[in-house]
Formats: structure tokens, sequence, C-alpha cells
């Protein structure tokens, strides 16, 4: 009679015994698959310095643009914002442009980015408000009544879009696009612009 229990028993267990590490079930997976933050990526409470190039086209031909005076301008920039979490930036930018001779930029800025979860990038969205200096003027401007054709300065607003990509937590690439409103008729131009943005 022993033996026959010591053999039931032993049929009882072996499954068990012989059955191999416990299967995690679903939740557990999840949970241990859960989404951490890659705060290393995009900081709250970072400094942000751009160097860009930049190249504008004016939204009609040169005879009838009253600020840049060309159909087309290459130049360059700086920005600096400081981002009070890794969504909304307050900032300044300038840029100069080749355009006959050399128009400037000054301006303040507001930034929206959005870090997309457990990547390098961030799409982001931007307006500023300032003022261009010394515009020219074409020919064909001034003889419909605009008598300066140089050096005259207007107020400014650009709005845009862009990406940044992060090669490293301290340095990022960016490309975005934006349009500048300029005070007075036949003044707007595009702009695209492209650089690195060192993060602090």
């Amino acid at each position: 009679m022993k033996k026959v229990l010591v053999s039931l028993l032993a049929l009882v267990t072996a499954p068990a015994v012989f059955a191999g590490p416990v299967q995690s079930t679903g939740k557990e997976v999840q949970q241990n698959t859960a989404y951490q933050p890659a705060s290393e990526w995009y900081r709250d409470r970072e400094w942000d310095i751009d160097l860009f190039g930049t190249y504008a086209y004016t939204s009609v031909t040169y005879r009838h643009d009253r600020y840049l005076g060309v159909d087309h301008a290459y130049g360059g920039g700086l920005a600096a914002t400081y981002f009070f979490n890794r969504y909304i930036g307050l900032g300044v930018e300038g840029y100069a442009l080749d355009a006959n001779n050399a128009v400037g930029q000054l301006a303040g800025e507001l930034m929206l980015r959005y870090p997309i979860p457990g990547s390098r990038f961030a799409p982001y969205v931007y307006a500023a408000g300032g003022a261009l200096f010394n515009g020219s003027r074409t020919a064909n401007a001034i003889s419909e009544g605009d008598f300066s054709d140089h050096g005259k300065t207007e107020a400014d607003g650009l709005f845009g879009g862009g990406l940044e990509v992060r090669l490293t937590p301290h340095i990022g690439i960016t490309g975005d696009w934006g349009w500048n409103v300029v005070e007075g008729p036949h003044n707007d131009f595009g702009m695209v612009r492209t650089g690195v943005r060192f993060a602090f």
C-alpha cells in the first residue's frame, strides 16, 4: 500500500517539477515595458543657443517688393531661448540677410515644442515679434511714392514651425520654415532656416 501511495504522489507532482519556469502574465509584461520619459534628451529648465543659416524669398517679385528689394536673399542668425519646462520657451532672435544691402532683424520669441516620447525628435512651432532694419526699395516702389530707397525700419512678425533632432543631450540639428509679416504692403517674405542648437 505504501508503494502505491508513493507512486501516486510521484505522478501528481511530476508535471509541476518538469513544467519549467512559471510564465509571466500579460499584466507583468506590461508593467516591465512601461514607458519611462526620455528626459535625458530634452530637459526642463534648459537654455538653448541656436546658430543658423537662412534663405529668404519674397511674396512678390523684386520689382514689386517694398522691403527686401530682391527675389531671394541668404544670411544667418543667432537665437537664445530659455525653456521653463520641456514644452515652453521664451527667447530672443536676430538674423541678417544679404539683400543688396544688409537687412537685419531683432525680435522676442515664444517657442512651443513637443519632445516625442522615447525619441530624439521634437517638432516645434514659434512666433516672434520685433523689427526689421535697413530695408531697401526697388526703383518701381520708389516711383509709386516710397521715397526712401534704403535704411527703412519696419515692425515685423514671424511665425512658423520645424523639427529638432538631438544628436546628444546637448547638441541638436534644427530645420524650420517661417513667414515674416512686415508692416506695409508687399513687404512679406518666407524663410527657411537650418542650424545647430546647443542645450545647457
